[in-house]
């Protein structure tokens, strides 16, 4: 596949999964619909694995892969879905708008990509952002605290294992890779469900469990292999920057679709962490810039 092809459609996926997910968790405790959409995930990426005869690498260096992004996977996710009880579709994406800043840092202290001055200040004005939408936060709700600490530890846990991957991980296929990422996943968050909630969602409907198949076919079987397939042919900052166009359609889509309702601070914040975001990625600008001047010549 292109890769600009699978960059395009992991910005589509992204730009709706904090939709799909705030829509599961209205009708379900948040582990069930996180168990749900791994296992379901699992299942489709196996069957599809075996329609298409592809093997699964079950080496060491292989098992390796599966285990970090697997865990890295499972652990993000329970945190981001904790926090989309408490706070809109719009503002969780927005939080995972940091994951360049985040994913910029793990990098520098792990595979020794070093930031640049500029890549500082847009970390910094990226904090800000965040800043301004944590003091908004009475106004998202009394309990919206919980939904921006759950977001930005599921950025957290995102990014360091985008980069673990990147730096341990064997060069086996994408969808292998997300589909023994999803079966690491499955069993942790399932064992968790068991352990900690145990009740079926008798009382979810169609939206409910249609965002748990949503998310378990496009959002998580076709978004991690193209997910996986770009963190192997570009640079770490590269994939990050999807999450630069994500807040904004994101936003767009959770007011019009969900009716959510969007504050200054939100509105600001927001904002600002795009600039932050641009201010970061600007070396990649300069890069392309003069890449494309030189495919001109």
């Amino acid at each position: 596949m292109p890769t600009s092809l699978a960059y395009l459609g992991v910005v589509f996926v992204w730009s709706t999964t904090a939709l799909a997910i705030n829509w599961s968790v209205a009708g379900m405790s948040f582990l069930a619909a996180l168990a749900g959409r791994m296992s379901l995930g699992a299942l489709l990426a196996g069957l599809l694995l075996l329609v298409l005869r592809r093997p699964l690498p079950l080496d060491a260096a292989a098992r390796r892969t599966y285990l970090i992004a697997g865990l890295a996977m499972s652990s993000s996710m329970a945190c981001t879905y904790f926090g989309a009880r408490y706070i809109s579709s719009g503002l969780m994406a927005v939080l995972f708008g940091l994951s360049p800043l985040v994913t910029a840092l793990f990098a520098s202290a792990l595979i020794g990509e070093r930031p640049g001055r500029g890549q500082w200040l847009g970390m910094l004005l990226g904090l800000a952002g965040l800043w301004l939408i944590f003091r908004d936060r009475l106004s998202l709700g009394p309990q919206a605290h919980w939904g921006i600490l759950g977001g930005l530890a599921g950025n957290v846990l995102q990014a360091l294992g985008a980069v673990l991957t990147k730096r341990h991980g064997a060069a086996t296929p994408p969808l292998a890779t997300a589909t023994g990422a999803l079966l690491v996943s499955a069993v942790c968050t399932v064992l968790a469900w068991w352990c900690l909630d145990g009740q079926w969602p008798l009382a979810a409907g169609l939206q409910h469990w249609g965002a748990v198949v949503y998310l378990a076919s496009v959002g998580s079987v076709l978004a991690m292999s193209l997910y996986y397939l770009l963190i192997q042919r570009l640079p770490t900052a590269h994939v990050a920057l999807i999450t630069l166009i994500t807040p904004v359609t994101a936003l767009w889509l959770g007011h019009v679709a969900n009716g959510e309702t969007v504050s200054g601070g939100v509105l600001a914040g927001s904002a600002l962490i795009v600039f932050g975001l641009l201010v970061h990625q600007l070396p990649l600008w300069k890069q392309w810039a003069e890449r494309l001047s030189r495919e001109a010549e």
